[in-house]
């Protein structure tokens, strides 16, 4: 480069160089070209199906009555469940739902018919609150299918009894959800999860891009070869990062919202800049903590905190606004959730253009703060003097207990390992579930629109502000208003009560109740479609009591309950931590041993013989069998979460479950060159395999062939074992399976291990000369 180059050309230079060794580097194409291409197919194969349908049941039916046959018959005709068992028994179908054969139970009990307008017993559904998505839409089908069955036989046993029909039906609750009316998960968890994966990606691409310049903690040798423009020059090097996963996100988009057919609501263009303006400002927040700290592991440490519980942040599945002021802040704070607005306003709910500003704004203002602030410390970095850098992972080749003792000594002293496999268990442990710690969402702002303006539409205002998860807010807006309010994301939902609604009530013709949800957020807006109808139901109910007085039927019908199982508080927190764990720890545990043989490989350590191979994975497999018993004790215990309700159980999985993750990290370091590759390449990847896990996304929705490679990943098996274990107490024999195959992932990988870290498993050395 010549003297005094312009910054344009100082600008393209280092963006051709930058291209150049991308091209060079098998690594780093891989990250940009293959695996964004892999998890995007994961994530679109995965929710393909999109609506949650055939979901396994079983029913007990002991009252073996015509009314019973016919729920039965009613819950075969569901699209939404499939039964899969009717047992003779409770106790015979407790191991169906603890071992999570079925995801919920129908108990129709001795008398529910015979006792009907007497003495009736209660049908209740009992569902798997521990897989609370799956569970709860199980048993709304259920109950609904016993429901329909109860009335009917109830208005045909009236009119034998030559009874009039005097029991007037509550109104209805006829819930919309905009932007998604099918209610689809393709639609809800495609959008959150794959920009979130491309977002966590270009964090780790953007890292290791700028940190590979650095020389013992000191840019200056970079500097130099940029003639001190550093400007031009940190742009060159940030573009093609830039390029590459906007142009992924868009492409993502066009799948999305193109081939899958559910286009685009909004405008187009505020959706593009959304996602280019979340890809500047991830490489201004990597290119700035690459010039706060000067190193690569510290910097990737703080990628990880940052973007990968983006998600679970966000805002996008349980809402943060009643939650630890810290989870507010830290949400405000992270550019994934300002994005995630924008393509939620844009994409699903139609908003208007107007309506994103103030995110783009944000967006684009804190990349330009953040690498203001980088370009400031990147010269100050590049005037450092370079230091030493030494980074080494010695065991004896030989004595099993030697290398055990160096290799708890070595994850202690070997600041990279010590950051992922003793603070990172430790961090998350506390940092994860205070995203979760509201539980449920509490006080979602609501439009009410009262056409009836009645005693019991005020009524029903009233009781619908006192629940839990509604506040009535705004109340006697236009439609127009309050729908503009809603795809603009400043209300949750909008109700609106017709016209005559208590004069239809009372002449036993009810009219409707309207309510429309958002549907960019799904979970919420189910959770509250069902309060809304209960909430409605109860009001109506007690409002019609002096018209059922003559009859009492209403009283006197069999009632349907449901029951949540293993998470009876049916909290969010509950229900997605525990499961969240196991991906914690897989990934703590797959990157510290990642980390160890990367590093032994980089600083061309002695092969290991067998024993010192045996020593190595004997204390990474203890290593990860304490933090699987501190989360499913001390942690589960301090955040009150479903824990230990099988003990030995527990301490029976932990052992499998670690040495099946640290024998794949041993097998996976060994293939890189460099061992900031592990954290470059593998962070990334966590998302999908949670959701791969079957926990929020069943594994009877996924296709066949993606649910068996999902198999070869420990924490497929590790999540179910540890949610049955902990949360419904299963027994040995019901969570064998998952056992087995864990054991068979520890010996595959293990022996490939083996074959890959000793002079044993290589076939061109000699042992004896080894």
């Amino acid at each position: 480069m010549s003297p005094g180059s312009p910054p344009w050309v100082v600008l393209q230079r280092a963006m051709r160089e930058e291209c150049g060794y991308i091209a060079r580097s098998r690594w780093d194409r891989f990250l940009l070209f293959v695996l964004p291409m892999i998890l995007l197919t994961v994530v679109g194969a995965m929710l393909a199906r999109g609506l949650m349908r055939e979901i396994p049941v079983a029913v007990v039916d002991l009252d073996r009555s015509s009314v019973s046959r016919l729920a039965i018959r009613k819950m075969q005709a569901a699209p939404e469940i499939r039964i899969v068992a009717q047992p003779m028994s409770l106790d015979d179908a407790w191991p169906l739902v603890r071992s999570g054969s079925v995801y919920s139970l129908a108990f129709l009990p001795n008398g529910m018919q015979a006792g009907a307008l007497r003495k009736p017993e209660a049908a209740i559904v009992y569902y798997n609150g521990a897989f609370l998505t799956a569970g709860a839409l199980a048993a709304a089908a259920q109950a609904s299918a016993i429901t329909a069955s109860i009335e009917a036989a109830a208005q045909t046993r009236l009119r034998s009894m030559g009874l009039p029909g005097i029991h007037v039906s509550p109104p209805a609750v006829q819930v919309s959800v905009v932007g998604n009316p099918q209610k689809s998960f393709e639609l809800f968890l495609g959008g959150l999860i794959a920009p979130g994966v491309l977002h966590l990606l270009m964090a780790c691409a953007m890292v290791m891009g700028f940190g590979r310049e650095l020389r013992g903690g000191s840019l200056s040798d970079w500097a130099e070869r940029v003639e001190g423009r550093l400007l031009p020059a940190m742009l060159g090097k940030a573009l093609p990062y830039v390029g590459v996963f906007s142009a992924w996100g868009v492409a993502w988009t066009a799948w999305l919202c193109g081939w899958c057919g559910w286009g685009i609501a909004g405008s187009p263009l505020v959706l593009l800049a959304g996602i280019l303006a979340l890809m500047v400002i991830t490489a201004a927040i990597s290119m700035l903590l690459i010039a706060v700290t000067g190193e690569l592991d510290m910097s990737f440490s703080a990628t990880a905190i940052y973007a990968g519980a983006a998600i679970a942040y966000s805002n996008g599945t349980l809402p943060l606004t009643h939650g630890p002021m810290f989870a507010q802040v830290w949400s405000s704070v992270l550019p994934y959730t300002h994005y995630l607005r924008i393509q939620n306003a844009s994409m699903v709910m139609g908003a208007d253009a107007s309506a994103s500003f103030a995110d783009l704004s944000i967006l684009l203002g804190g990349a330009a703060g953040c690498f203001w602030l980088a370009l400031i410390l990147t010269g100050r970095r590049s005037q450092c003097a370079p230091r030493e850098e030494m980074l080494e992972f010695p065991l004896p080749a030989a004595s099993i207990t030697g290398a055990v003792v160096a290799t708890f000594s070595g994850v202690f002293r070997v600041r990279p390992v010590a950051s992922v496999l003793v603070l990172a268990v430790v961090a998350y442990a506390f940092y994860y579930p205070l995203a979760y710690a509201g539980q449920k969402a509490v006080k979602l702002p609501f439009a009410v629109i009262d056409l009836d303006r009645s005693q019991l539409s005020r009524d029903v205002v009233r009781h619908l502000d006192a629940a839990p998860s509604i506040d009535a807010r705004v109340v006697n807006v236009d439609t127009k208003q309050a729908q503009r309010m809603l795809r603009n994301g400043e209300i949750d939902g909008v109700l609106l009560i017709p016209e005559r609604f208590q004069q239809s009530l009372s002449s036993g013709a009810p009219r409707g109740i309207f309510v429309e949800l958002d549907g960019a957020h799904l979970v919420r807006a189910s959770a509250l479609g069902n309060a809304f109808t209960q909430v409605v139901s109860a009001v109506g109910a007690e409002s019609l009591a002096p018209l059922d007085a003559a009859v009492r039927l209403e009283e006197r019908l069999p009632r349907v309950v449901q029951r949540p199982l293993y998470n009876t508080s049916e909290g969010y927190g509950s229900y997605a931590v525990p499961a969240v764990s196991a991906i914690i720890l897989q990934q703590t545990l797959l990157l510290g041993s990642a980390l160890i043989a990367a590093i032994r490989r980089q600083s061309h350590a002695a092969r290991l013989r067998t024993r010192g191979f045996l020593g190595l994975w004997a204390a990474l497999t203890a290593l990860g069998t304490l933090s699987t018993l501190f989360y499913s004790g001390f942690v589960f215990w301090y955040q009150d979460y479903p824990r230990m309700g099988n003990p030995g159980g527990v301490f029976l999985f932990a052992p499998l479950f670690a040495a099946a993750v640290s024998a794949l990290g041993l097998m996976l370091g060994h293939l890189f060159d460099r061992h900031e590759r592990v954290m470059q390449i593998i962070v990334g990847t966590s998302v999908p395999l949670f959701f791969l896990g079957g926990a929020a996304w069943p594994t009877f929705m996924m296709p066949g062939m993606l649910a068996a490679l999902a198999k070869l990943s420990p924490s497929t098996a590790a999540i179910q074992a540890s949610v049955l274990l902990n949360s419904a107490g299963a027994s040995m024999a019901e969570v064998r399976p998952h056992l087995l195959v864990l054991a068979l992932l520890a010996a595959c990988y293990g022996a490939w291990a083996w074959k890959q870290q000793t002079a044993e498993g290589d076939r061109s050395v000699n042992p004896r000369t080894a």
